[in-house]
């Protein structure tokens, strides 16, 4: 199912992924039928962050999630779109289940994300950089205020996907004209 073979990769400056590079970077790797239930823990962990939010006005302009990676140019998103889409699923079907004790969980949660974007936000940044500390902010508050075990909260990326995908943070692309 998955290749567990490893192999160097020059990074372009002589050096090799592995060897050479000093960076860290974390990667969970979870059993793809445990995510289901990492989301639903990692939504009610972000639900104990969630305050009041007024409710915003629906999102009417006609655009596909792909045009809209494109325009912001989310390398990462557009390279693993069909993960992250096979997971958008789950994630409203998680978020349904929520709004059954609360029936503005949506609201709150995307608000909430909304909030850490427009923290991270600079002009002209990386918009893979900003997905990227938006994740890492959310997971520190996870991992300091909640009793989530790692495995849970590296799901979180799916979170952030789905607030993207309903269009809540990062620019709409333009409408096309006909």
């Amino acid at each position: 199912m998955f290749d567990n073979t490893q192999t160097q990769t020059n990074i372009g400056n002589g050096k090799q992924v592995g060897r050479d590079d000093n960076s860290t970077t974390t990667i969970h790797q979870l059993n793809p039928i445990k995510h289901a239930s990492n989301i639903e823990r990692v939504l009610q962990g972000i639900s104990s962050f969630i305050t009041k939010t007024q409710p915003e006005k629906p999102d009417t302009d006609d655009y596909t999630i792909e045009s809209k990676i494109d325009h912001n140019r989310l390398e990462k998103y557009k390279k693993f779109f069909d993960d992250y889409m096979d997971y958008y699923s789950v994630v409203r079907e998680k978020i349904s289940l929520f709004e059954e004790q609360d029936l503005a969980f949506e609201i709150k949660l995307i608000s909430h994300i909304k909030n850490k974007y427009m923290l991270h936000f600079k002009p002209n940044q990386v918009s893979d950089d900003l997905v990227e500390k938006i994740i890492l902010d959310i997971e520190s508050e996870l991992k300091n205020h909640s009793s989530l075990e790692l495995e849970d909260i590296s799901s979180i990326h799916y979170v952030v996907f789905y607030v993207f995908a309903r269009c809540k943070i990062f620019e709409k692309p333009p409408k096309v004209k006909s």
